[in-house]
C-alpha cells in the first residue's frame, strides 16, 4: 500500500486507443495504433480497429505513447522506511524504473528476501551497487579488492567507486573485471580518465566529478591536474570500529547534500585553469576512446546545477519544495547557507564552470558516447525526486542535445546500459506494461515529455486527474526525501 497512490481501478486488459507510437530505438512514429495490455505485459501494437470486448479504453487519439522513463542515478532506497513519497513522484512524473547508487549489505538481503519496500505504483529497482567504496573499507588496494570480492558475492549489480585514490580504484577496478562486475561512479582526482577508459570502468558520474575528466581536455592539462591534487579526500575514518559504517554513512549524507559547499580557493582555481585553457581537439579524442571502450556517461546536470548554483532562487524557492519533508528541507536551507558564504571568486569559479558541462556533454552526445540520464535525487539539495529527471531533460537540452537523443538516454540506452537490451524501452509485444501517455509530440520538443496525460505502470493504468491526485497527496503530507 501507499499512503499517497490509491490502487489503479483500471487494471487488467487494458487498450490505449489509437494513439501514435514513438519508437526511441529508430526515431519513427506511428499513428493510428492501439497498444493492448493484458497484466503486465504488452500483447499487441497493431492498426487501430473495433473495440475489444471487455477491455478498458484509453481514448489515444491526438496523443504519443512512449516507454515509460528510467532514472539511472537516485538514492531512493537511502531510506528503505520511507521511500513513499520520493515513489509517488517519480511515477507521476512517468518513470518506471532506477538505479540505486548507494547500497549496502542489509539492502541487498532484503532483495535477496523479497522484502523491499514496494508500496501501489513503485518504480523497479533496476540496478543496485553495495557499500560505497571509501577510505573505510577500501583504503589501499588490497581493500579495495577485498570490498569487490564481498559485493559480488552478496549479490550487488555493480560496485561504486565514492571516495578513492587512483591506486585502490585501479585495484578495484581490475578486480571487479576479473570478477565480472561492473565497476563505475566517481573518479578520484588523481586519475587520468583515459586511464579509467582503458581500464574498463563502466560509467562515469557526473562529469567526474570535478576537473578530472577537464583536465584531459585542456591545453595546460598538466598545470590542471596538479591544482587537482591538492582536492583531498573527505575526512571519513580508515579504520573500522564499532558503528563505523553509520558513521560513515551519515558524513556521506551530510557532504552529498551539496559537495560544493566545501570547495577550496585551490580547486576553483583548477576550475577555472581547465576552463579556460579547454582544447576541442582533446575533448573530441576524450570522447572517441570513450566510444571506442564504451565508457558510459551519466552527465546528472541538475545536480551539477544545484551545487553550482547553490543558492539560487531558482532552488532555494522552487515551488516543488512543497512535496519534500520538512527535515529534507532544513538541511538543503543549510547548506545553501553555507554555500553563500563561499568567497565570490569561488562562487564565481563555480557558476563559470557550468558552460564547459554543457560544451563536454554535447561534445559526447555529438561522437556518439554512450550516456544515460539520472538525477542524484533522494539527499541531495533542490533536485525533487521525479520532477527532476524533467529538470536533467532540459538541461541536456539546453547543451544541445535533441529530443531523440534525450528520450533515448531514459528509455531505449538504459536497457543497454544495464545489459538488458529488447527487454524493455520499447513499446512492443512482450515488453513490459509501462508507459507514458503524452499530449504531444517527444520529437518534435523534448518538452513535450512532462506533459503527461497518463501513466501505464505495471498495466496499471492512472489519468492525468488520478496523478495530480497524488501530487496533492504528497503536498497534503510532504514526504519526500
Amino acid at each position: 500500500m501507499s499512503r499517497y497512490v490509491d490502487p489503479s481501478t483500471v487494471t487488467g486488459h487494458v487498450v490505449l486507443r489509437d494513439v501514435t507510437v514513438v519508437d526511441p530505438q529508430d526515431g519513427s512514429r506511428t499513428p493510428g495504433q492501439d497498444v493492448r495490455v493484458e497484466g503486465d505485459r504488452i500483447t499487441s501494437v497493431s492498426a487501430t480497429g473495433a473495440p475489444a470486448d471487455g477491455a478498458h479504453l484509453v481514448e489515444g487519439r491526438g496523443r504519443f505513447v512512449v516507454p515509460a522513463y528510467q532514472d539511472m542515478h537516485t538514492h531512493a532506497l537511502n531510506t528503505p522506511e520511507d521511500v513513499d513519497g520520493a515513489y509517488a513522484l517519480m511515477l507521476a512524473n512517468g518513470i518506471a524504473g532506477f538505479r540505486q547508487m548507494s547500497g549496502d549489505r542489509a539492502l541487498l538481503k532484503s532483495r535477496r528476501a523479497g522484502t523491499l519496500p514496494s508500496p501501489t505504483g513503485a518504480p523497479d529497482l533496476k540496478a543496485t551497487s553495495g557499500d560505497l567504496l571509501t577510505p573505510l573499507n577500501a583504503s589501499t588496494a588490497e581493500a579495495a579488492v577485498r570490498a569487490v570480492r564481498e559485493q559480488h558475492r552478496d549479490g550487488a549489480d555493480f560496485v561504486k567507486a565514492g571516495a578513492t585514490t587512483r591506486v585502490t580504484f585501479l585495484a578495484a577496478l581490475e578486480e571487479a573485471n576479473r570478477l565480472g562486475i561492473r565497476l563505475g561512479g566517481h573518479l578520484p582526482p588523481d586519475l587520468d580518465p583515459r586511464e579509467a577508459a582503458r581500464g574498463g570502468v563502466w560509467s562515469i558520474e557526473h562529469l567526474g566529478p570535478g576537473v578530472t575528466v577537464f583536465a584531459a581536455a585542456s591545453s595546460q592539462e598538466a598545470e590542471v591536474r596538479a591544482k587537482q591534487a591538492a582536492r583531498k579526500l573527505p575526512p571519513i575514518p580508515k579504520v573500522r570500529f564499532p558503528g563505523a559504517d553509520k558513521l560513515v554513512m551519515k558524513l556521506v549524507k551530510q557532504m552529498a547534500v551539496n559537495p560544493a559547499t566545501s570547495t577550496s580557493e585551490v580547486e576553483a582555481c583548477a576550475y577555472e585553469l581547465a576552463d579556460g585553457s579547454y582544447d576541442q581537439a582533446k575533448a573530441e579524442e576524450l570522447a572517441a576512446l570513450f566510444v571506442a571502450h564504451s565508457t558510459w556517461q551519466c552527465p546528472t546536470l541538475i545536480r551539477v546545477h544545484t551545487q553550482q548554483f547553490g543558492d539560487a532562487p531558482a532552488h532555494t524557492q522552487d515551488p516543488r519544495r512543497r512535496y519534500m519533508a520538512p527535515a529534507e528541507l532544513r538541511a538543503w536551507d543549510k547548506s545553501a547557507r553555507k554555500f553563500a558564504k563561499l568567497p565570490e571568486a569561488t562562487r564565481a569559479a563555480l557558476r563559470g564552470h557550468w558552460d564547459a558541462q554543457l560544451r563536454m556533454t554535447k561534445t559526447f552526445a555529438d561522437a556518439g558516447v554512450p550516456m544515460v540520464a539520472g538525477t542524484d535525487a533522494c539527499g541531495a539539495a533542490g533536485i525533487i525526486p521525479g520532477f527532476a529527471l524533467h529538470d536533467e531533460f532540459d538541461h541536456l537540452a539546453e547543451a544541445g542535445l535533441d529530443p531523440l537523443t534525450i528520450l533515448r538516454m531514459t528509455t531505449t540506452e538504459v536497457a543497454r546500459f544495464l545489459g538488458e537490451e529488447g527487454r524493455f524501452g520499447r513499446v512492443a509485444t512482450g515488453m513490459p506494461a509501462d508507459l507514458v501517455l503524452l499530449e504531444e509530440d517527444p520529437l518534435a520538443d523534448h518538452t513535450a515529455l512532462r506533459r503527461i496525460a497518463g501513466v501505464l505502470r505495471g498495466g496499471a493504468w492512472w489519468d492525468r486527474a488520478g496523478l495530480d491526485a497524488v501530487l496533492e497527496r504528497v503536498a497534503g503530507r510532504p514526504g519526500a526525501h
